[in-house]
């Protein structure tokens, strides 16, 4: 063989764009159904998996104790602010006075506190919810056109004569309904309109 025969880097790179333009389309209307399968099965997932590893438990305990201890805090700042010696009240630390005190309680360093255990949570289901959307119709309909995608791309890197390349990738891509050559796509459109 000459080396004529063989696609240029530019050819290749050409075809491996239109397979892109011709697949993605496809596969992005297909993984738009599986997002919104996923958002359904996170938030049944979220709520049984919260159940199951007793996390609601958890929780609500972590809850009840962040309460408890803003109450703590809240009386040991009125306790130390109330002092009325002037000579101590003027070595009170900041975090007893009372104009500081929306600061202090709304600042960060909080520790663990419930909303990160509830997106913890959150996304483990979401993680579930992923693995479980690709065992729906959608799911499986996403990984075929990826496959189809991929074949494609290979043939094309694998075909040594560029002659042969349209009719791999008639085939490879009529799985999928895409017509590779326009020009025939054309000629049935055509035939339809007479």
């Amino acid at each position: 063989m000459t080396k004529s025969t063989y696609p240029t880097k530019y050819q290749l790179e050409h075809l491996k764009k239109r397979i892109n333009n011709e697949i993605d389309p496809l596969i992005d209307q297909a993984e738009l159904s599986v997002k919104s399968i996923v958002a359904d099965l996170t938030e049944t997932a979220e709520l049984r998996l919260a159940k199951k590893i007793k996390a609601d438990v958890v929780i609500k305990e972590l809850e009840q104790a962040i309460e408890q201890l803003e109450i703590k805090q809240r009386k040991a700042q009125t306790f130390f602010g109330k002092i009325k010696d002037p000579k101590l009240k003027g070595k009170l630390s900041y975090k007893f006075d009372k104009k500081d005190r929306d600061n202090y309680y709304g600042g960060y360093n909080k520790g663990i506190e419930p909303s990160d255990c509830r997106e913890q949570l959150r996304n483990w289901a979401q993680y579930l919810a992923e693995i479980e959307a690709e065992k729906t119709p959608e799911g499986k309909k996403v990984k075929e056109l990826k496959l189809y995608k991929q074949s494609a791309i290979n043939s094309v890197f694998e075909c040594g004569v560029p002659e042969q390349l349209n009719t791999v990738l008639e085939k490879v891509l009529s799985g999928v309904g895409i017509i590779w050559n326009k020009t025939k796509a054309l000629q049935l459109e055509n035939k339809t309109y007479n």
